[in-house]
């Protein structure tokens, strides 16, 4: 499962890390609250998905899936 590392960066299981300014990732948590949100990563290939105001969801090119809280 993906993980999130404070304050703005998330780890693939796969290995990939993937960092955002923090503004953006509050704006897409908050922005969640009411729709789910898609945000890609810097390689194109990695999308980290937020619902709900958190990270739910980075779907993964090398592992081929969808990995998250709902696997």
């Amino acid at each position: 499962m993906p993980k999130e590392i404070f304050p703005s960066s998330y780890v693939c299981d796969c290995g990939y890390v993937s960092h955002h300014f923090e503004n953006t990732i509050k704006e897409m948590k908050r922005l969640s609250l009411k729709r789910m949100q898609r945000l890609g990563s810097d390689d194109g290939a990695h999308v980290i998905i937020f619902d709900g105001g958190e990270m739910t969801a980075m779907s993964c090119p090398q592992l081929g899936t969808l990995r998250g809280n709902h696997d």
